[in-house]
C-alpha cells in the first residue's frame, strides 16, 4: 500500500510487523517524490527488502532564479545553472536539511535505529542527502548520491559530524551528464575522500543526467549489504529474537 501525504509518498514495509529499516530518497529539481517511487515498486515487486519502508519526500515549491524565477519543486535555489562556483543558496540548503532531518528523527522515534536508515537522492536530492547525512548527529546506515555534488565545500571540514564521518557513501554518476557534470562528482568524491569519508564510486559510460538499470542493480546490491539482518546471539537475527 502506498500512502501519499502532503510532504511525501510513504510505502510501508511488506512485512510491516517486522519493519526494521527505512530508505528515504529525495528527487531532483522540478520533480516530486512520485518520480522515484518506482524504486520501492521494483524492489518490493521482487520481494526485496521486505522489512524496509520507503519514504519519497516532496520538495517545497520555490522560485528558481536560473529559470527566470519560475516556481517549481526544489530543495534550494540555483542562481547560475551550470556554474558550480556561483553563490549557493545556503538558507535553502539548510532549510531542506531540517526537513530531511525531521523525517529521520520521526523514524527513530517510531523505533527504527538510525543505523538502519539509508538517506539518498538524485541530483538536488543527492546533494541534500550528502549535506543532511554528513551533518546529522544521528549515525546513519548509508548515504546515496546519484548524479550529484557536494555543496558548501568551503565548510566541508567543519560540517562533517563524527557520527557520520565513516558512514558508507554510494556515489553514482554518468560520464556524459550535461546537467551535473561528471567532473563535479569526481571533485566531490575526492573532497570526501580527503576528509577520510568512506566513498564507493561508480561511473557509467554514455549515461547522461539519469540512471540506468546497471546503476540501479549496483545500488540494490550496496543497499542489501547495508541492510543485512542484524545478528544476535548464536547468529540469530535480532528482529527474530
Amino acid at each position: 500500500m502506498v500512502v501519499s501525504t502532503a510532504r511525501a509518498i510513504v510505502v510501508p514495509a511488506i512485512e510491516s510487523k517486522l519493519w526494521d529499516s527505512t530508505i528515504i530518497f529525495s528527487h531532483g529539481l522540478g520533480d516530486t517524490g512520485a518520480g522515484w517511487s518506482f524504486l520501492a515498486e521494483t524492489w518490493q515487486g521482487r520481494k526485496l527488502f521486505p522489512r524496509t519502508a520507503f519514504i519519497f519526500p516532496h520538495a517545497p515549491t520555490i522560485p528558481i532564479t536560473c529559470n527566470g524565477g519560475m516556481r517549481m519543486p526544489g530543495w534550494y535555489d540555483i542562481v547560475d545553472f551550470g556554474n558550480l562556483t556561483a553563490k549557493e543558496d545556503e538558507n535553502g540548503l539548510k532549510s531542506s536539511t531540517r526537513i530531511l532531518q525531521g523525517i529521520i528523527t520521526e523514524q527513530v522515534e517510531l523505533g527504527i535505529s538510525s543505523k538502519r536508515i539509508i538517506l539518498g537522492g538524485f541530483s538536488q536530492g543527492g546533494v541534500m542527502s550528502l549535506l543532511t547525512g554528513l551533518t546529522s548527529e544521528m549515525s546513519l546506515g548509508g548515504i546515496v548520491a546519484l548524479s550529484s555534488y557536494l555543496p558548501m565545500r568551503d565548510q566541508v571540514s567543519l560540517m562533517i559530524t563524527d557520527a557520520n564521518r565513516k558512514t558508507p557513501i554510494f556515489m553514482g554518476h554518468g560520464k556524459e551528464d550535461p546537467v551535473v557534470k561528471h567532473a563535479w562528482g569526481i571533485m566531490s568524491r575526492d573532497l570526501l575522500l580527503k576528509q577520510k569519508c568512506e566513498v564507493t564510486w561508480h561511473e557509467y559510460d554514455g549515461l547522461g543526467h539519469s540512471v540506468d538499470p546497471e546503476e540501479i542493480n549496483t545500488l540494490e546490491r550496496w543497499i542489501a549489504s547495508r541492510l543485512a539482518p542484524e545478528k544476535g546471539p548464536a547468529g540469530s537475527s535480532k528482529s527474530e529474537l
